[in-house]
């Protein structure tokens, strides 16, 4: 059964129109596809946590050793307009961390909570930029978008195990790059599948995709253009 569902995710990823065609033949249910997609990248997703958790209580100490080589280095390179003893005090002030024991289990909880919620976001996204792009026909449901866009995210579990590599020591920075490719991909894949289970033009998908960035980065920077004006307004006021 494993080595089935290997299989398939890598002939997804390697051809991923006719993948996606044959994975929408076998009509899968919305609820099976979901709980899959909830399992593998909710386990990737518990595992990136608990190894960003691992770094920050490892490096944390350090952070607030102003002793340490990295803050001479710092202190040597803050202007001199700029009082070093601020941000001595600034670091020192700065709380200890909680006990690791009360805070990981939190992290079983939280990374499929996470992965529901990006799955929620995208499909929402996409699916309103194929609907813009014409590209969801009148029949077209929001059931169809969800089962695409959940099958696409356990797929995408091979560019989330890849990206478990950047917790390799020096090696993982140095691969940022091909991270960035891999993601890149993967999140065009998300339009190609979300085009076949529509029935829908492969390009127009993949515009979704794109649209979806564009639309989602300026709705960002007008909130927080909004953010700055309000709070811009209130210390004049």
């Amino acid at each position: 059964m494993t080595d089935f569902i290997f299989r398939r995710f890598v002939r997804c990823a390697l051809h991923p129109v006719q993948g996606f065609q044959e994975r929408a033949a076998e009509f899968p249910r919305l609820g099976v596809s979901f709980g899959w997609m909830l399992l593998l990248r909710g386990s990737i997703s518990l595992v990136g946590s608990l190894l960003t958790l691992h770094a920050i209580y490892r490096d944390y100490p350090a952070f607030k050793n102003l002793h340490s080589p990295m803050w001479q280095q710092i202190l040597q390179l803050v202007p001199t307009d700029i009082n070093a003893q601020d941000i001595r005090a600034l670091v020192l002030s700065l709380p200890d961390l909680p006990p690791w024991g009360g805070l990981w289990p939190w992290m079983v909880v939280l990374a499929p909570v996470g992965i529901a919620g990006a799955w929620l976001h995208n499909a929402v996204w996409d699916h309103m930029c194929l609907w813009m792009l014409g590209g969801v026909k009148r029949s077209g449901s929001w059931r169809t978008t969800f089962i695409a866009e959940s099958e696409a995210m356990q797929v995408g579990v091979l560019d989330a195990v890849l990206a478990q590599l950047g917790f390799i020591p020096i090696a993982g920075p140095l691969l940022t790059p091909l991270f960035l490719l891999s993601g890149t991909y993967f999140w065009i894949m998300r339009g190609i599948a979300l085009a076949v289970f529509h029935h829908a033009p492969v390009w127009k998908g993949v515009v979704a995709t794109l649209l979806h960035i564009l639309l989602a980065t300026i709705f960002l920077a007008g909130m927080l253009g909004l953010s700055v004006w309000i709070v811009t307004q209130s210390a004049l006021a």
